[in-house]
C-alpha cells in the first residue's frame, strides 16, 4: 500500500477518533466506512508511479 494513502487512512482515524466523542457510533461508523471506501477507490484509480 502506498505510504501517503496509509498516511492519509491514519490521519483520517485520528480525526474520526477525536469526532467520536460528538458523534453516535451509527454515525461514526458510517463516516469511517465511507471515506476509507473513498479514498480506496480513488487509489485503485490513480495512474500507477511505480
Amino acid at each position: 500500500m502506498d505510504n501517503t494513502l496509509w498516511d492519509n487512512i491514519e490521519k483520517l482515524s485520528a480525526v474520526c477518533r477525536a469526532a467520536g466523542t460528538h458523534l453516535p457510533n451509527e454515525e461514526l461508523k458510517a463516516l469511517q466506512v465511507g471515506k476509507v471506501a473513498e479514498e480506496a477507490g480513488e487509489a485503485m484509480h490513480a495512474p500507477s508511479t511505480a
